[in-house]
C-alpha cells in the first residue's frame, strides 16, 4: 500500500511468525509477570516517568531486538512459546519503527502517565498491556490512536491463546498534538477494563463458544454501563449483571424474576449477587426459553 494509503485497518488473528522478531526493532516486556532471570540477557531500557515512583526494574521495558543478532532474535521464539504455554505474556508487544530507541522511550514515557480534565493527579496508562490495548484500539478516535502510535509504524500484541494482531496508522499525517486528551466517555471506559477483562476471561471458560472480538467487546461495556446506571454499585454485582445478559438472554433482565432481584438490590441495599446466589445455569437457562416463548408468541399472526 502507498504512502498516500495507509493501511488502516485492524490486521486480525494470526499465529506468531518467526521472522517478526527480524522485521520489529523493538519489543515491549512487563517484568511483573516476566521473571528477570528470563529476560536479565536482553538490551533494554525501562521506561521511567518523572511522577513513577517505582524502582526502574519493575517499569515496562522496553527491549531493543535491533541490537540483537539474527540469531539471538530467532531463539526468543522459544522464549515466548515456553511462556505461553505457562500462561504468560513473554512480550507485551512487537514494535516497528525506525525511530531511535531513545525517541520511541520518550514517546512511549509521555503517554504512560495521563491527566484528566480537572484533575490535578497523573494517571498511569497500561497500554504495554495487550489487555488493554485491545480495547484501546476501538476505544480511540482514530487519530489519538495515530498519536499513541507516534513513530511507531506497526504494533503487534498477542491475546491469550497466542494468537497476534496488529495495529497500524490510519493516517500519514502527523498530529500537531502529542497528547491523547481523552475525553469524560473514554476515561469512563478505561475505568471499567477491569471488570470487561475479568468478564472476558470467565467467559473463555463459561462460555468458550462466545467469539472473542470487538463487537462481544463492546456489547459487554455496554452492559457494564447499564449496570452503573442501574445503580448496582459492588463491581462484582456489575459483572454479574452483564456476564447474565451475554450467557443467557440478552433481555434476561427483564423477566420478573431477575427484575425482582434487581429492585430489590437496590431497595434493600443487599448486593445482586447475593440476591442471585440460589440461580444456577438450568434455572436461568430456562427463563431465557421464556423468554423466547413470548417472543414467539408475540409474533405469531
Amino acid at each position: 500500500m502507498s504512502p498516500q494509503q495507509p493501511d488502516t485497518r485492524h490486521q486480525r488473528a494470526a499465529p506468531l511468525v518467526p521472522d517478526w522478531l527480524l522485521t520489529h526493532e523493538y519489543a515491549l516486556l512487563n517484568p511483573l509477570i516476566v521473571d528477570s532471570e528470563a529476560w536479565a540477557d536482553l538490551p533494554c531500557e525501562p521506561l521511567v516517568t518523572p511522577h513513577a515512583n517505582v524502582r526502574p526494574h519493575l517499569l515496562p521495558q522496553l527491549v531493543c531486538l535491533n541490537e540483537l543478532s539474527s540469531e539471538a532474535r530467532l531463539a526468543l521464539v522459544k522464549r515466548i512459546e515456553l511462556h505461553q504455554r505457562r500462561g504468560v505474556t513473554f512480550f507485551c508487544a512487537l514494535l516497528q519503527s525506525q525511530a531511535s530507541a531513545d525517541a520511541i522511550a520518550e514517546h512511549l514515557k509521555l503517554h504512560l502517565e495521563q491527566r484528566r480534565s480537572g484533575d490535578s493527579r497523573r494517571w498511569w496508562l497500561r497500554f504495554y498491556d495487550p489487555h488493554v490495548f485491545r480495547h484501546l484500539s476501538w476505544q480511540l478516535e482514530p487519530e489519538q490512536m495515530d498519536r499513541l502510535l507516534g513513530p511507531i509504524t506497526a504494533w503487534r500484541w498477542p491475546d491469550v491463546q497466542g494468537d497476534w494482531y496488529c495495529q497500524r496508522h490510519h493516517s500519514t499525517r502527523q498530529s500537531a498534538l502529542p497528547h491523547l486528551m481523552l475525553d469524560r466517555t473514554q476515561w469512563r471506559r478505561i475505568d471499567r477494563l477491569a471488570s470487561l477483562n475479568g468478564i472476558l476471561d470467565r467467559l473463555l471458560i463459561s462460555a468458550p463458544e462466545q467469539t472473542q472480538d470487538e463487537i462481544l467487546w463492546r456489547r459487554v461495556d455496554s452492559l457494564l454501563a447499564k449496570a452503573e446506571q442501574l445503580s448496582l454499585g459492588q463491581d462484582e454485582d456489575r459483572q454479574l449483571y452483564a456476564e447474565q445478559a451475554v450467557r443467557f438472554h440478552q433481555d434476561i433482565h427483564s423477566h420478573p424474576a431477575i427484575k425482582a432481584r434487581l429492585d430489590s438490590a437496590r431497595e434493600q441495599g443487599s448486593t445482586y449477587t447475593r440476591i442471585c446466589a440460589d440461580l444456577d445455569d438450568a434455572m436461568l437457562e430456562r427463563m431465557a426459553a421464556e423468554l423466547d416463548n413470548q417472543n414467539t408468541r408475540k409474533e405469531a399472526p
